[in-house]
């Protein structure tokens, strides 16, 4: 759980809440990753340094089996995140060792010290307690702005891990926007 005494959740100049940390929500039958990657491109173009990991598919599988991966934003290195059920698998299954070579790109981009790090996914492995669970912690607890997806299904786990210093934002490039132009202030 996120300790409530890091100073992540600030008041911007105009004396409104905003938090550091920000959680896209999304369910099933939408995905951030195209709203979160255009905002990505120009926030880049405007300066900011951004490290860390998209999720990125291969196809319009819902379930994503074939090929979902996650791209690293400084190198360009991609990932593939699933296991390889064998032909014919219509189930999804995250490999933890891929996961757990994704832990330490997330903590190479942190290292960087960006001015956003964005982390793919909040899903089953974090909300188990693993994953990319320590990363995310490590981040918001050295006060890092920082966007996490987390979908709807993972909500109660990541509220449990996030105590309400989080700022929910809806799947679109807008929300994501105004939040970055508000923590930018900070």
């Amino acid at each position: 759980m996120i300790e409530q005494a890091t100073d992540s959740a600030m008041r911007d100049p105009d004396g409104q809440a905003v938090s550091r940390l920000a959680a896209i929500v999304f369910d099933r039958g939408e995905t951030p990753d195209a709203a979160l990657a255009a905002f990505i491109g120009r926030a880049a173009a405007g300066g900011a340094r951004i490290a860390g990991l998209v999720q990125e598919r291969a196809d319009d599988d819902l379930c994503g089996v074939h090929d979902v991966r996650v791209r690293d934003l400084a190198s360009g290195e991609t990932l593939p995140i699933m296991q390889d059920l064998g032909a014919g698998s219509t189930i999804c299954s995250v490999d933890p060792s891929a996961i757990a070579r994704a832990a330490r790109l997330v903590d190479r981009a942190l290292a960087t010290d960006p001015d956003l790090l964005v982390v793919n996914r909040f899903g089953r492995l974090e909300s188990e307690g693993g994953g990319l669970i320590a990363e995310i912690g490590r981040a918001f607890a050295e006060g890092v702005a920082m966007i996490v997806c987390v979908p709807e299904r993972y909500c109660d786990a990541w509220n449990a891990f996030a105590a309400g210093l989080d700022q929910k934002l809806p799947a679109t490039g807008e929300a994501i926007e105004a939040w970055w132009r508000r923590v930018a202030l900070l």
